[in-house]
This record gives C-alpha cells, sequence and structure tokens, in this order.
C-alpha cells in the first residue's frame, strides 16, 4: 500500500494531511446507496449553508462554502481506489475509525459537528461521484447512527468487560452487516479477542519450554488475528518482540549459570537488534546495575549510620545522610534519591506503615 502513495510517510498516524483526511474517506467505504431527495447528518436541523441535497434529477446540490472548505481541508490528498481501500481496511492497514477522527480534527474549530459532517460529505461527493458517493454517505450515516446508540449506551453492571464487550459488538451488527462491522471494527475487535484469551494461553502453556511456548504464542495470535496477522506483526515493534522472547525463555535462562545463560540472552538481543544493538543494550543494562549497587551501598551506609547515632538531631542527621549519598552517587543523583525517598516515606506514612 505505502509503496503506491507518493510523498507518504510509512507509519499511517504520520500520514500527511491529505492522506489522512482520504484515510476518513475510508471510513464510509462499503455500505448501501443513499436515498435520493433526502438530507443527511446529525438528527436536528442542518445549521444554514451546510445542506446537500439532490435535485429531481439526481445532481448533488452542493452549497459552494462546503466545496470551497473542503478543497482547502483535502488538498493534496493521493487516493486509493475502491479496490485499495477495501483491501487495505481488510488487512488492516486502515483504522476507518480513527482515519474518521483524525478528519473531524482537521475541521475549523469553530464548526459545530453538523457543519463538520458536512464537509465529510462534501469531500465524499467530490472525491467519489456517482454510486460510489451514495454507497460511502450511506456508510457516513449508518456511522452516525453508531455514535449516536454509543452515546447513549450504559455499561450494565455486574458484567466482565468481556461480557460487555460482546454487548457492544451485537448492537454494532444491530445497524451494521457482519461484514461491514468486520471492515469497520475488526481489528479492534481481534485485539480484544487477544486480549481476553491471552491470560488462558499463560495458563495451558506454563509447563512448556520457553522455545515450544514462543511458537504456541505465534500460533495463538495467527489463530485470533488471522488476516490481520501481518499487519500486526509487521507494526509491531523490535524491542516488544525481544521482550516477549524473553519474557517465555526467561524461566528457563534463570536455570541456567550465568555463563550459560549470557551467550544466549546475548543471542537474542543479536537477533533483533544487531551486534551493534546488543552492545548498547548490554551497557544500559551494565549502568542500571551499577546504579542498583551504589543505591544499596547508600542504603547500608545510612542505616550504619543512623544506627550508630540513633540520638542525632535532625538537622546533623540529614547533613550526614546527604554527604553520604553525594559520596557514592554524586550531587545530581544524590538529589533525586533523596527526592525518591522522601516520596517512599511519605507513601508508608499514608499507608500507615
Amino acid at each position: 500500500m505505502f509503496e503506491r502513495l507518493k510523498e507518504i510517510p510509512p507509519k499511517i498516524w504520520l500520514f500527511s494531511l491529505g492522506f489522512l483526511i482520504f484515510l476518513a474517506l475510508v471510513v464510509f467505504l462499503l455500505w448501501e446507496p443513499g436515498s435520493p431527495g433526502k438530507d443527511f447528518g446529525f438528527d436536528g436541523d442542518d445549521s444554514p449553508g451546510f445542506t446537500i441535497t439532490q435535485n429531481e434529477n439526481g445532481e448533488w446540490i452542493i452549497n459552494p462554502e462546503i466545496v470551497a472548505t473542503s478543497r482547502e481541508l483535502y488538498r493534496d490528498g493521493q487516493w486509493l481506489n475502491y479496490d485499495e481501500i477495501l483491501q487495505y481496511a481488510s488487512n488492516g492497514e486502515l483504522d476507518l475509525v480513527s482515519s474518521l477522527w483524525e478528519l473531524r480534527r482537521k475541521c475549523p474549530a469553530d464548526y459545530t459537528p453538523d457543519q463538520c459532517n458536512e464537509i465529510v460529505k462534501a469531500f465524499i461527493l467530490e472525491q467519489y461521484p456517482g454510486a460510489a458517493g451514495e454507497r460511502l454517505i450511506g456508510l457516513f450515516r449508518k456511522y452516525l447512527s453508531y455514535e449516536m446508540v454509543l452515546r447513549e449506551f450504559e455499561q450494565p453492571k455486574g458484567k466482565t468487560p468481556e461480557e460487555i464487550y460482546e454487548i457492544v459488538k451485537k448492537k454494532r451488527r444491530e445497524i451494521f452487516s457482519d461484514q461491514d462491522a468486520k471492515l469497520i471494527f475488526g481489528l479492534e475487535e481481534a485485539e480484544k479477542d487477544f486480549q481476553f484469551g491471552y491470560n488462558q494461553f499463560l495458563s495451558e502453556t506454563k509447563n512448556l519450554s520457553g522455545d515450544k511456548r514462543l511458537a504456541r504464542y505465534e500460533e495463538y495470535r495467527k489463530g485470533v488475528y488471522g488476516n490481520y496477522y501481518n499487519t500486526i506483526n509487521k507494526r509491531e515493534p523490535k524491542f516488544t518482540k525481544y521482550e516477549t522472547e524473553l519474557f517465555f525463555k526467561e524461566p528457563d535462562l534463570n536455570k541456567l549459570s550465568a555463563a550459560e545463560k549470557d551467550p544466549q540472552v546475548r543471542a537474542i538481543r543479536e537477533k533483533y537488534f544487531g551486534k551493534d544493538g546488543a552492545d548498547r543494550i548490554e551497557k544500559v543494562y551494565k549502568e542500571i546495575e551499577a546504579a542498583k549497587q551504589k543505591e544499596n551501598q547508600t542504603d547500608q551506609e545510612e542505616q550504619a549510620w543512623i544506627k550508630a547515632h540513633p540520638t542525632a538531631k535532625a538537622d546533623e542527621r540529614n547533613k550526614a545522610l546527604n554527604d553520604i549519598r553525594v559520596k557514592n552517587l554524586g550531587q545530581e543523583e544524590a538529589e533525586a534519591y533523596g527526592r525518591r525517598k522522601a516520596l517512599e516515606e511519605d507513601q508508608r506514612r499514608l499507608q500507615g506503615q
């Protein structure tokens, strides 16, 4: 997809304004035609000057102000065709809902929601004339209806998050067909299914070796995400992949001696970050470990001083502890350490410890 879009960065959330807005277009793409002769948008009257209608010949009549504004909002866009939209929405490369909201955020700040929706309609009709535009308007109407349902929805008490989400999915399908609901919400619903089933997966695989558990994890993800798997896998940061593999293999690694464990951990790091990246990670971990050792040494010396001077006054005590901290940590780190210790002490007092 991205190769087809000129001058568009590879990350969807960094797309140019034009492409972001086009994506929002996508939000409207797969539904039944709008009804000729009717106005579309939120319930209630449209603001003056923001009406889109059809005349008796079936031609769309758009207020010139809307057309001018929409051209300003959507200039420099490079648009996918209908088939591409369906393809990339169905595999998760296009997030239709977030694209719509990104589009709405580009409306002038003083526009009402109804007026902003008219801008969206004008864009759809200009960019996709004829039957395609009508299908998009039909999609937009359904999404507006869904938003109204969500605003009125009250979460039932006594239900688990999974049960509540199932109710939401059912409400979506009272408005959209199952196919259309999957096109708009499919990736989100797959992500929720993954989250809801993850603890069970961990329980079922807890006795497996790290390698087998990692393989089962990928099978689990493929089964849940289906045709979204490649997109999810491509978007996942390297560091997340690294942490996941380390998480599943850590129980086995912890059974090894340092001489056996360190080379294996190093190999995992090089797998994702290369030699230079693995070197940088090791440097960071060494710095963290060194800092911990300094803080442990500082805490031990502080406790020893307090024990040796039980009757010391507050000023004397604070100065002695600060001297220990500066000696071990340096001035800047000593100040940060002192603030953290004071915060921990406040928390203990609040908890009655």
